[in-house]
């Protein structure tokens, strides 16, 4: 009985009339047998070992991260799934031969059936032995495969016994194939065995990779199994997390090692030096191309092997199509009716068994999955190798910028908004490049294969309009290019504009105090309208791009079939139309991305050539006769502060480092320079000389001989103070630069000491990183808690320090912006001090500080710490010359050369002019010197108040019995932390805990903001208001009447397909291998052939049409929308109040502008586009399968559910991932723009390796939530293509199942299919479409939020319009005013009132923090009035309009702004003055002399932040901007700061005759300026003290105004 079931009954044969049986069953269900045997066997054994495993370890995943993978194991998984593959044929080839043959024959496909399931289990099975990492469980499935092989060659062996099989036998086939594979699996088991030597006593332990040790590693891709890689099965954990709850980065975890920035940088830079190096030997030019495509070649050749792959299971599809169509049409010929003549047992062939519709229907669903599977595993590369091009990109222009010459960045060659354009956008459009290089090569072959294939079809008809194709395709080349040259246009012009944006953002304290602010935004909108301008230009040539794109598969589809009755003389059948319809929606797609591809390429293309010559710039000069640090040096090499280099190296080692790292310009000078340097020897230097300038001429500019320093002789002694003074302009800066090597030497030499050569920098203009207070001491060195306070109260930043919410761990905002003039220049003088360095060189370290102060921070910091205690070389640039006395060497500048250089005693003898002209200021700090003890009567609690010169630390202001509380708590805090330092290590933990309290408490910039959950409808309304709500009506309509024309152009062809079928249905006589069908005749009908021809012509010039009329109104409402996002954020960022800025880095202000701006003008409306067209053909596949075959919908529906679930599970992690993204963009952004601000100095302390490793770590950061985008989108597109697949199967099943009872026709059958496929690559666009589109409309959200930030009451207009000449008078009058940052904040004035006479010189001083520009900020209402009032002229200025107040008072602030542009521009924007003015205003100045003697005076050109002048001569501009204004009320605060006292005298003594008619406050911490003023107003901790005339104050001998003149005595 068991015999008869699983053998089944004899196989019938016919011999002429007598029918007999044959019994051949016994060999073949004996073989068959036997071959279930090893899978029977091993079934239930892997099953129970499986379960037993499961019970013992619990569940084993992939984040346990043990797991090893074993010698093989990417061949055993490649086997194995062919194996699945080739049995399940098995299973098929076993039925479908059964189908002929009366009765059941269980053998032919049971024992494949086992043996699919026990495939299935081992390939469990191998999965849990590598994740528990035991190899010796590696031997059952050994013996499995050996028993599996060896019953398979039995098989084999019989049916070569068998009289009745041939070649053709698809039996044969697949057994020879299998024996094959159980052999190859044999062999792996014996090289796993012989690798890890798992049965011998010692096995090999092999050890989980080193990033799997990580507990933060959750970014396993690079070391799962092959087919957790290829689903992506791995990422399914994040997308539960993101499910759950809104992602943060710590879900995200890290990023392995071989993905992070330093390893794509080191790949990238190795391939880039190599290549250059070859292109230079060859005298050939650098191909960067080469260099992108060898640095990851592994990735490329992948991606290309696995893209091949894909189009070759693309074009399967409609050679499948075609198969099961032209089986529907003879099944619905037949009607079923005919039955086949038997003969013996029967072996299905190869073309019969793949001429079966079930069978083909599912081979369709295994050929969709794996091309979907293939396809995403391919795209997941090729965005990994373009994620790893932008990250070594970005550290490669990172680590130029590093070593970018001073004048390079001074002259307009680069400038900060080229490097964030190249950092930012030239990176991201290269990574896109990469994403999609595969289709420069793939899209070709596509149209090739598809124009050979459509000639088979259709003929010479297919020929004509494949022709049309390859017609456009030179076409839309020749737009590209015309597109590329407008494309550069639009690139330069979005340079300018991100260059007016950083200028306008870095100055816009300034534009808000002059009533500037709407002018630079116009400026910016102007840069912006040429951009759009351009864009428009463009668009013309997009429009026509997306016409033909759309059009030309329609037009070809007409001409093919149009032509093809005529050409061919015989009517089109189903299966040609719709194969050949197939494959013109195959062809179509090239053309759909061909846009797409050329934009990018273009953008790349343009890209690169924008960043060669960048890469190639000249780089900042050797350290004189040092080599500057490696960048590239090994972690081990680094030292301290830094330096990777603190030893000497001779100049011809200089010169072989200098050319292989760099490519300098030479000129002659060079030249002649390193053969000059290269004769001389280190010992010509004296031991106590710790640096020396020999015949030094110096440079600012790179293509001129004309020096900024000549002739520099000079020896700074070791251990000694060397101090610097000049007047403005006279050298001092550059002279600290010749030194650092920041500028061109044009002749002469800079030696360094051998040995003792490390230096501390501390630059005129404070350079602070957007870091805690601590940590901008520190400065990358360990903290050492007994130095770090030496230093602090060296200082004077304890009282500082005991104020701020946070203390020493509060975060300073980006430049400083929440610290006083003053305390930046001490803690930027605290880093120097804590450096362990060898010289120290400070530029103006002073000018900002108090007399108290600064004479404290003298005596204690530059003498006592530095010389006395330390005895470090110090080089000392000053204005205040009472500091000579105690110098050791005094180098005296004028106009670039050294008027004077020795001791006082020398000077006195060598110039005694020069000393009688400093004997009364000497004579001062003498006095100074000798009173300072008796003096300081004021404690230093004083100077509690932190808000400075400048601008406020929002959260440090407190009321001063907050104050008081807060610092006592701090220092009584402060002081046990120190006594804890030598206790326990619980206690040091406790100390840690207080570091982390306070640092969160001194929080200043918070973290950037981002909404949770799905895009808000309100940002989708927005865009669509932008873009003009009657065209997107008419876009949506256009684009709806578009797609319904394409249906019924399909519906055409079926019905005219189907019609000429019955029309041609020809008497036949079909044999198919061992079936014989009957004839069927039958008279054929005639049609009217013409009929379907114009038909299908109206149809497809209406769709054309209206494609045309969709693409216009597409792209151009979109640019519109584009602008106007644009403009509302730039119009509404500049209106913002100052605290926006100072608690908002530059760089995310910047990222929206530029990052999210771009999205918004480039991806967005395509995407959008596409994803409108997308949704239509999705509803309209749905239709028309529902249409032909209602039953479709039974199992589409629940499939279509599924999807809904599946992408909302998806999209819940997708958006939040882009939204750390876009988050994580802006702290590199932030960091580029810090570094660019300090490049000088991050040199000077030679910290430029570490720097470059903080770029990379953030890059890292940044570039983990893209990683995971690149992998969530493959997650999805694999799981929708499963279900594509399934799509497909169900309606080609129903389709051919209704065709087989006649119910439908073969066209309809087509028709279905043919729908079905694309409902399978558009519903995955739907769910990819709409989740690019809302990561996309998450910039529009982002621009919106900087559209709708509270601004300043700019648009709320006073109820008093003041005279066109107020102020007339200039009285100015405080009411009891309390004045605050911020509403939430506490009040950092109280109480003030006082009342300044018209045209009275008042002068305001106070200790640091007292309040002092915080008065003159709330004359202009740039912070909160919450109570009194302040009059000017009688009139409330409450009640003024802000724009019209602030451009009636003038200020000059303490940092000197100067714009880009002519100096006439800086002096005058508006250009309202006529030259005398300027002119006269210059002259008061004191800049005449030097404005005279530019080449082009006026209009000579100024660089970005006015580089090309000294901090002096820049505050000096700033002073004849305020005079040009020519306001009643002027407001000096600390104007004359950075200006020698021979110039501020003079300037004091200009401005009282100039402005002797105007009422001038002026704050300023030399009493000198201030002394001969009408009134004092003295401030302490926000209130006034002292207010009256300089002679009755300095009556009260403990008043704190006397306190202060006799410090300055």
């Amino acid at each position: 009985m068991a015999d008869s079931l699983f053998c089944g009954p004899a196989y019938p044969s016919v011999n002429g009339n007598d029918t007999t049986t044959v019994d051949t069953r016994a060999g073949e269900c004996l073989v068959d047998g036997l071959n279930l045997i090893p899978h029977a066997g091993y079934l239930p054994l892997a099953l129970l070992a499986l379960v037993l495993w499961r019970w013992k370890k619990g569940k084993v995943t992939e984040h346990q991260k043990g797991w090893i993978l074993f010698p093989g194991h990417y061949a055993r998984w490649t086997v194995t799934l062919i194996l699945l593959f080739i049995t399940l044929c098995e299973v098929g080839e076993g039925a479908v031969s059964d189908g002929y043959t009366p009765g059941h024959h269980v053998h032919l496909y049971l024992p494949w059936i086992v043996s699919l399931l026990a495939t299935l289990l081992a390939c469990v099975y191998y999965y849990q032995v590598e994740m528990s990492n035991k190899p010796r469980l590696l031997l059952p499935l050994a013996v499995y495969y050996v028993m599996s092989a060896g019953f398979k060659a039995a098989r084999l062996a019989h049916l070569y016994t068998r009289g009745d099989v041939s070649s053709t036998s698809l039996r044969l086939s697949l057994t020879w194939t299998s024996v094959v594979l159980y052999t190859i699996h044999v062999i792996i088991e014996g090289y796993t065995l012989y690798k890890l030597k798992y049965l011998s006593a010692s096995p090999v332990q092999l050890k989980p990779h080193s990033d799997l040790k990580d507990d933060n590693m959750y970014y396993v891709f690079p070391y799962v199994t092959l087919p957790s890689r290829a689903t992506f099965w791995w990422a399914s954990f994040i997308l539960r997390v993101g499910y759950k709850e809104p992602l943060e980065m710590s879900h995200l975890g890290k990023i392995p090692m071989l993905m992070r920035a330093k390893a794509s940088y080191d790949v990238f830079k190795a391939t880039y030096d190599h290549d250059k190096a070859k292109a230079d030997a060859k005298n050939k030019k650098l191909s960067l191309w080469g260099v992108y495509i060898k640095a990851f070649s592994d990735a490329f050749l992948i991606s290309g092997l696995l893209r091949l792959l894909v189009d070759t299971l693309t074009f399967s599809t409609p050679l499948i199509l075609n198969g099961i169509v032209t089986w529907a049409t003879l099944n619905f010929q037949q009607g079923g009716t005919e039955q086949p003549v038997y003969k013996g047992a029967f072996l299905v062939t190869t073309g019969e068994f793949f001429g079966n519709g079930f069978i083909l229907i599912t081979l369709l669903l295994i050929v969709n999955i794996l091309r979907f599977q293939l396809e995403y595993f391919g795209v997941y590369m090729t965005f990994q190798q373009g994620i790893q091009l932008k990250t070594a990109l970005q550290t490669m222009i990172y680590n130029k910028v590093l070593k970018l010459s001073s004048w390079v960045l001074s002259s307009d060659k680069v400038t900060a908004g080229q490097v964030m354009n190249h950092a930012g956008m030239d990176a991201t459009m290269l990574m896109y490049m990469m994403t999609m290089i595969h289709s420069l090569w793939s899209m070709p072959l596509q149209l090739i294969a598809g124009c050979i294939m459509l000639y088979f079809q259709l003929g010479w008809s297919a020929v004509i309009g494949a022709l049309l194709i390859i017609i456009m395709s030179p076409v839309n080349y020749k737009i590209a290019r015309k597109s590329e040259e407008l494309t550069k246009t639009k690139m330069a012009a979005s340079d300018t504009r991100m260059k007016h944006i950083n200028e306008t953002i870095q100055a816009i304290k300034l534009l808000k105090l002059y009533a500037w602010e709407k002018m630079f935004s116009e400026k910016v909108l102007d840069a912006r309208n040429k951009e759009v301008t351009e864009m428009y230009k463009r668009a013309g040539w997009e429009i026509l791009t997306s016409f033909i794109t759309q059009a030309t598969p329609v037009a070809a589809t007409l001409i093919s079939f149009g032509t093809y009755e005529f050409l061919n003389n015989q009517p089109l059948t189903a299966a040609s139309a719709f194969t050949s319809l197939s494959l013109f929606n195959i062809m179509a797609f090239p053309l759909t991305i061909f846009p797409i591809l050329i934009r990018t390429v273009i953008n790349a293309t343009v890209a690169t050539k924008r960043m060669k010559p960048f890469f190639e710039s000249t780089e900042v000069e050797e350290l004189g006769n040092l080599s500057r640090p490696d960048i590239h040096a090994g972690d081990g090499d680094e030292g301290q502060n830094g330096m990777t280099d603190r030893h000497i190296v001779s100049v011809p080692d200089v010169k072989v480092v200098t050319n292989s790292k760099k490519d300098l310009h030479e000129n002659e000078s060079s030249v002649e320079l390193k053969q000059l340097v290269r004769g001389l020897s280190h010992t010509d230097m004296a031991d106590d000389v710790a640096i020396q300038i020999r015949d030094g001429n110096f440079s600012w500019e790179l293509e001129s001989d004309s020096a900024a320093l000549s002739d520099i002789n000079l020896g700074v002694q070791k251990g000694k103070l060397t101090v610097i003074v000049g007047q403005v302009g006279s050298g001092k800066s550059s002279l600290c630069s010749a030194i650092l090597g920041e500028m061109r030497t044009l002749s002469g030499q800079v030696l360094w000491d051998k040995e003792h050569n490390s230096v501390a920098y501390g630059a005129q203009k404070p350079w602070l990183l957007n870091a805690t207070l601590r940590d901008n001491v520190t400065f990358g060195q360990p903290f050492d808690v007994s130095r770090y306070q030496k230093v602090i109260t060296a200082c004077c930043l304890q009282p500082d320090i005991d104020i701020l919410p946070g203390g020493d761990m509060t975060e300073i905002g980006e430049k400083g912006i929440n610290l006083s003039g003053g305390q930046k220049q001490r803690i930027s003088l605290a880093r120097a001090l804590y450096s362990n360095s060898d010289i120290v060189i400070l530029d103006d370290p002073l000018s900002a500080l108090d007399a108290h102060v600064g004479g404290d921070v003298f005596e204690h910091g530059i003498m006592g710490h530095l010389i006395n205690d330390e005895k470090r070389t110090v080089i000392l640039v000053t204005h205040k010359l009472q500091y000579l006395e105690e110098s050791q060497y005094v180098v005296a500048m004028e106009n670039g050369c050294i008027l004077a250089q020795g001791t006082m005693d020398d000077i006195r003898q060598s110039n005694p002019e020069l000393c009688d002209s400093w004997r009364e200021i000497v004579a001062k700090g003498i006095r100074e010197m000798q009173e300072r003890a008796r003096t300081r009567t004021v404690s230093s609690g004083s100077a509690s108040g932190e808000e400075g010169e400048d601008e406020m630390s929002a959260e440090a202001e407190r009321a001063a019995l907050v104050r008081q509380l807060s610092r006592q708590q701090s220092v009584r805090s402060r002081t046990t932390s120190f006594v804890k330092k030598e206790g326990k290590e619980d206690e040091e933990d406790e100390e840690e805990e207080l570091d982390e309290q306070k640092a969160a408490e001194g929080k200043l910039v918070e973290e950037e903001g981002r909404s949770v959950g799905s895009v808000k409808l309100q940002h989708y309304l927005t865009y669509a208001a932008a873009c003009g709500s009657i065209l997107v009506i008419f876009l949506l309509l256009s684009q709806l009447s578009k797609q319904g024309l394409q249906v019924g152009i399909d519906f055409w062809l079926s019905s005219w397909a189907s019609a000429s079928a019955g029309s041609t249905a020809q008497p036949m006589n079909n044999t198919a291998g061992n079936q014989t069908f009957g004839n069927a005749t039958q008279a054929p009908p005639t049609i009217d052939v013409d009929y379907y021809i114009k038909g299908y012509t109206g149809l497809s010039v209406a769709a054309i049409s209206v494609t045309a009329f969709a693409s216009v109104i597409t792209i151009l409402s979109m640019i519109k929308g584009a602008k106007n996002l644009h403009e509302a954020m730039v119009r509404n960022i500049v209106l913002s109040p100052m605290r926006f800025f100072d608690t908002t880095p530059t760089g995310r202000v910047l990222n929206r502008m530029a990052e999210d701006t771009a999205t918004i003008d480039l991806r967005l409306p395509f995407m959008m586009e596409h994803l409108i067209r997308v949704i239509l053909l999705v509803c309209s596949a749905l239709l028309v399968n529902a249409v032909v075959t209602p039953y479709f919908l039974i199992g589409a529906v629940p499939i279509i559910i599924l999807y809904y679930i599946v992408q909302k599970y998806y999209r819940a992690t997708a958006r939040e991932i882009q939204r750390l993204d876009n988050i994580n963009k802006s702290p590199v952004f932030a960091h580029f723009s810090e570094t660019l601000g300090g490049l000088t100095t991050v040199r000077a302390y030679r910290a430029e390796k570490r720097f470059s490793e903080s770029i990379m770590d953030k890059l890292d950061r940044s570039n983990t939530p893209f990683y995971y985008t690149a992998a969530t989108s493959c997650w999805i597109g694999a799981r929708l293509g499963y279900m594509g697949g399934s799509i497909v199967f169900l309606a080609g099943l129903s389709a051919i199942l209704a065709a087989m009872f006649g119910s439908v026709s073969a066209g309809m059958v087509g028709l279905s299919i043919t729908y079905a496929l694309n409902i399978q690559m558009y519903l995955l666009w739907v769910v990819r479409g709409y989740a690019e589109v809302e990561m996309m409309m998450n910039s529009v959200e982002r621009v919106d939020q900087y559209s709708s930030t509270p601004t300043e009451p700019y648009h709320k207009d006073g109820n008093v319009i003041p005279d066109d000449n107020w102020p007339s008078k200039g009285e100015v009058t405080f009411e009891g005013v309390s004045v605050r940052y911020d509403k939430t904040l506490d009040p950092v004035l109280t109480d003030v009132s006082a009342t300044f006479e018209a045209g009275e010189k008042v002068g305001i001083c106070g200790r640091t923090g007292s309040g002092k520009s915080s008065l003159t900020l709330a004359l202009f209402r740039m912070i909160d009035n919450f109570k009194g009032k302040i009059t000017i002229d009688g009139i409330d200025i409450s009640r003024v309009n802000l724009t019209t107040l602030r451009s009636r008072l003038s200020i000059i602030p303490q940092d000197p702004v100067l714009f880009s542009g002519s100096v006439r521009y800086n002096l005058d924007p508006f250009d309202k003055c006529s030259d005398e003015e300027l002119w006269e205003a210059l002259e008061i100045a004191q800049l005449k002399t030097v404005v005279s003697e530019l080449p082009n005076k006026l209009d000579e050109a100024v660089s970005d932040g006015g580089e090309n002048f000294s901090v002096g001569q820049r505050q000096l501009f700033c002073l004849a901007r305020a005079f040009v204004r020519k306001c009643r009320i002027l407001i000096m605060d600390e104007a004359t700061a950075s200006i020698d006292m021979e110039t501020d005298s003079t300037l004091q003594n200009v401005i009282k005759t100039a402005f002797q008619d105007r009422t001038v406050l002026t704050i300023a911490h030399r009493i000198a300026t201030i002394l001969n003023s009408d009134r004092i107003l003295v401030l302490d901790q926000g209130k006034v003290v002292e207010n009256d005339t300089p002679k009755k104050l300095l009556k009260q001998p403990n008043g704190l105004f006397a306190s202060l003149v006799k410090a300055n005595k």
